[in-house]
């Protein structure tokens, strides 16, 4: 699971803009760390808006190997991006 020091120092040295995946096939897990970098991001960082809970496809275009197995077997992934605010 996330470490607060390793959320802490993402928030403090990702560049303005810049961004963070979070994906997981288990929603709880995705539900914690979703929690961690919003409760542990020092305010710097942010969801990217879109329509529903949970992104329905990887932003990227490039699956790993996992999610491309868990979606073979027909199951959710859990996707969310976030982006540091500021300028």
């Amino acid at each position: 699971m996330l470490q607060r020091s390793l959320v802490e120092a993402v928030a403090d040295m990702l560049v303005f803009g810049g961004k963070v995946f979070l994906q997981s096939d288990i929603e709880a897990v995705a539900v914690r760390m979703k929690d961690e970098f919003m409760g542990h991001g020092k305010g710097k960082l942010a969801v990217v808006e879109h329509s529903g809970k949970w992104l329905k496809e990887n932003p990227f275009g490039v699956a790993s190997d996992w999610e491309k197995h868990v979606l073979e077997r027909g199951d959710p992934m859990y996707r969310l991006l976030l982006f540091k605010l500021g300028s």
